[in-house]
């Protein structure tokens, strides 16, 4: 690897800001907290496992789009998760979250 690649990947991971970090991990407390797996979390953005964990690991960011979604599968507005964590993960229900990501398997109406 040349110093030239070496520099533009490191560039790449530092292209993440703080509130970009900060929402991932928010993503992943929220996730756990919930008890669903990347791909569930992915089936409900319309997302492969593996796109969600790039945008867990900062390899790829979270669209606006994407932000809205997961704010409404956790009922928390996405600027609130990106804030930190906080109270907000003590309200997350794992049974309505399943619920939701198990309603989309009937009908999707987010198109």
């Amino acid at each position: 690897m040349t110093d030239m690649e070496r520099v533009s990947k490191q560039t790449g991971r530092e292209a993440v800001t703080d509130l970009e970090l900060r929402f991932i991990e928010a993503v992943e407390h929220g996730r756990v907290r919930a008890e669903i797996t990347y791909e569930q979390l992915g089936r409900y953005l319309g997302l492969s496992k593996s796109q969600v964990s790039k945008r867990q690991d900062g390899q790829i960011k979270y669209a606006v789009r994407d932000m809205y979604y997961i704010g409404q599968l956790f009922d928390i507005d996405p600027l609130t998760m990106a804030a930190g964590l906080g109270d907000w993960l003590n309200n997350i229900k794992p049974q309505q979250v399943q619920a939701k990501i198990n309603d989309l398997r009937e009908a999707d109406t987010r198109t």
